[in-house]
């Protein structure tokens, strides 16, 4: 009951202000709420204020031409990412979340396809996709590839777009993906040490990309160097990228840390 009365009393103060604001801002106002209510028990985000989020932005790019859209097209894969990431456990689920997102993104690529927001957005959706999907099912539809071509066009493009989204994705990628002879032969460990290293010079702050490379560098044996990567996330104060993201990305680390402490 409390959180559906804060929810009303914030979309009567939304629509009151309505006349003030663009839809843009409408929905990104919405979206700066995504963390209200996070659950520390179960963590997971409340989806009331994601939902309306997307249901914005989805008008706007009913609607809209040029950059208004392309705009809205990014914003929005970025919201179903938020949505199947942080408020759901349901594997099918965030399957469907995921779905709606990459086809999102392949459709807008079409129209933008030199948007950072875009390519960066499109690759991440895709690779949770392939988290939810599995190895097989992301060899088969290409998506290390999909995200690796994507992610070098934003860094192309803006290489600090999203906390230099591009290089923190890319690295990842070069991480998390089977080196598959002869079919994926660029993956490696190694190189993402190199690449995450660049997004961390673009973003010295974000939790994200410190979480990555230190995971990236505890594989090449500089441990002493991950361990205080992951310990800075821990150690780190206030809202970074928000309420959901800085837990989440917290209690993966306090996790992974466990794990490296039993070896």
């Amino acid at each position: 009951m409390r959180k559906l009365c804060l929810l009303f009393v914030i979309m009567v103060g939304f629509a009151a202000s309505a006349f003030a604001q663009t839809q843009m801002e409408q929905a990104d106002s919405l979206y700066a709420l995504r963390g209200e209510n996070f659950n520390e028990a179960t963590l997971l985000a409340d989806s009331s204020f994601i939902n309306a989020a997307i249901d914005v932005y989805k008008e706007i790019q009913a609607s809209a031409t040029g950059p208004e859209k392309e705009e809205a097209a990014w914003k929005l894969m970025r919201a179903y990412y938020y949505k199947g990431r942080y408020t759901t456990n349901d594997s099918e689920l965030k399957k469907k979340i995921f779905n709606l997102g990459k086809e999102i993104g392949e459709e807008a690529l079409t129209e933008f396809p030199n948007s950072p927001g875009i390519n960066l957005f499109s690759a991440i959706v895709w690779g949770v996709w392939a988290e939810e999907y599995g190895i097989l099912a992301a060899a088969r539809k290409g998506v290390a590839g999909k995200i690796k071509e994507r992610c070098e066009k934003v860094i192309e493009i803006d290489p600090n777009f999203d906390d230099a989204g591009g290089y923190r994705v890319l690295g990842r990628v070069y991480f998390k993906s089977p080196k598959l002879w002869p079919i994926l032969r660029w993956p490696s460990k190694s190189k993402a040490v190199k690449l995450l290293k660049k997004g961390l010079e673009g973003a010295p702050e974000n939790l994200i990309t410190k979480q990555f490379l230190a995971e990236a560098l505890y594989s090449q044996d500089e441990k002493e160097a991950a361990v205080k990567l992951m310990n800075e996330v821990l150690a780190t104060q206030g809202i970074v990228d928000g309420i959901a993201e800085d837990t989440i990305t917290k209690n993966e680390v306090k996790a992974i840390l466990k794990e490296w402490e039993m070896k």
